[in-house]
């Protein structure tokens, strides 16, 4: 049976501009930057994962536009492209203090679709919201007060080794050898995600193709060309 872990607050994700990663946390009676506060952590998972999960912290996220719209996902991308997935990487936080991390896969490209006349790189790294990680790893983005408050700080060493799934509503995991339309952005210039392209919808920019359209593997909403 899963454990899980329930902490004795609430906490409020601020998310960054590529998309569901939380940067730091506050508490649950303040509002972020954009003074919203229904931006909150529960201890619910909507996604499935093949690895063994101890504990599933699931986040709510906000959107800047209507990403259960192809065509917006589309206008707020750098690159359409079908990949072919080789490998998925190691979990990774990118960002110091960010509590979402990002699954990595290694990608090949096999035709860019949008902009025409583009190019990119045959392989290329993909950085996606929401990842499996060590309670560890999830406690060491965590600031003093919020551990105190959460009483992460009093997990034993055997609970600290113990498997984490942090992710949203947007997750989605790519399967090693299928073939997919996704939506990037080129985030291999940035400080932190050097080398790297970015899902920042994670699955709202992921389509796979049914009788030559592309299919939304989240919504199942339509991106019309």
């Amino acid at each position: 049976m899963k454990k899980i872990i329930l902490f004795s607050i609430l906490a409020i994700i601020i998310f960054s501009s590529i998309g569901c990663n939380g940067n730091k946390t506050v508490l649950n009676d303040k509002a972020d930057k954009n003074g919203n506060n229904d931006t909150k952590i529960s201890f619910e998972s909507k996604q499935e994962t093949k690895e063994k999960i101890d504990t599933y912290i699931s986040a709510e996220c906000t959107w800047a536009y209507d990403v259960t719209n192809p065509e917006t996902i589309l206008e707020n991308t750098d690159y359409l492209v079908k990949v072919q997935v080789k490998t998925k990487e190691k979990t990774k936080y990118f960002v110091k203090n960010t509590i979402m991390p990002n699954s990595t896969y290694n990608v090949k490209v096999l035709d860019i679709i949008s902009p025409e006349n583009a190019t990119l790189p045959q392989n290329i790294k993909i950085a996606v919201s929401g990842g499996v990680v060590s309670m560890e790893e999830y406690v060491n983005t965590l600031d003093l007060e919020t551990k105190e408050k959460t009483k992460t700080d009093k997990l034993s060493k055997k609970d600290l080794q113990k498997l984490v799934m942090i992710s949203s509503e947007s997750y989605y995991e790519l399967e090693q050898g299928n073939e997919y339309y996704i939506c990037i952005r080129d985030l291999t210039q940035d400080e932190n995600y050097k080398g790297y392209y970015g899902m920042p919808e994670g699955g709202y920019d992921v389509f796979q193709e049914k009788d030559g359209l592309y299919v939304n593997v989240l919504t199942q909403n339509t991106l019309i060309r």
